[in-house]
């Protein structure tokens, strides 16, 4: 799991022609993630809490910036709009928003599909 997140995420870049950023590194992971079978269907169940390090910069004036992106409950059954980002950053924390976070969430909502698919082999039994 913790490989499969340091694969699709980082390097995810999101840019403008103003801004770009990339995610650099998974900083932490915590929490629990747990493939296993029930009533005949393989289900993929986890609660966890993402810290992801980005850096950036604004390309019409040669600002740097660098931060950590925070998704404080990356859950099973969360819908799309439930996922909340934290930004810690000294600026630009609008426009990291609305360029970064949107790319970091497509990859986010892929996990439960790829992780089903990498493992329902290993987990179903015949019911």
């Amino acid at each position: 799991m913790v490989e499969y997140l340091e694969e699709k995420i980082t390097s995810t870049v999101g840019e403008t022609d103003e801004f770009r950023f990339t995610v650099t590194s998974l900083s932490s992971i915590s929490g629990d993630c747990d493939v296993t079978q029930r009533k005949g269907k393989v289900r993929c169940i986890y609660d966890m809490k993402l810290v992801f390090a980005f850096s950036g910069e604004n390309l019409t004036s040669d600002d740097k910036i660098s931060g950590s992106l925070t998704v404080p409950e990356f859950v099973h059954d969360q819908d799309e709009d439930e996922y909340v980002f934290e930004i810690d950053a000294e600026n630009y924390k609008l426009e990291i928003r609305k360029v970064l976070v949107p790319q970091v969430l497509i990859k986010l909502l892929e996990f439960q599909t790829d992780l089903i698919a990498a493992h329902e082999k290993d987990v179903q039994h015949a019911t």
